[in-house]
């Protein structure tokens, strides 16, 4: 049983760790080509407020994945997991937004199953010995 908790935590730290990296990437790209005028239908931030919101976003991100790896700040993972859950939800299926095809939709489900389970697998951390 201790094997499925560590091999659950580490799929916790995986999944944001790359989430986490993907949004940061996007904001540097942005920051780097100076061009802030764009909009996500998926996030409520437009333009420069879009892309400060991606790399801090992404920054807490990897800092709560080293900082439960540490063992450090453990509780921040699980907050952080159910944050990235959350935006994925309001995002793409709260707001109403316009899928492409079926298979865009089915992608977008595994995406946010996975984050759902990324959370999940993220509350192992409370099971981790000291």
């Amino acid at each position: 049983m201790k094997i499925l908790h560590v091999v659950m935590r580490f799929y916790s730290y995986l999944f944001t760790l790359f989430i986490s990296v993907f949004l940061t990437g996007f904001g540097v790209v942005a920051y780097l080509s100076d061009l802030h005028n764009w909009k996500l239908d998926t996030f409520i931030w437009t333009g420069k407020d879009l892309s400060n919101a991606m790399i801090a976003v992404g920054i807490v991100g990897v800092v709560s994945v080293l900082l439960a790896f540490l063992n450090v700040f453990r509780l921040l993972l699980p907050l952080v997991t159910l944050s990235l859950f959350g935006l994925i939800i309001y995002g793409f299926f709260w707001q109403g937004y316009k899928f492409a095809d079926a298979e865009a939709f089915q992608g977008t489900v595994a995406v946010a199953v996975g984050a759902f389970g990324s959370f999940a697998c993220s509350l192992m951390e409370f099971k981790r010995e000291g």
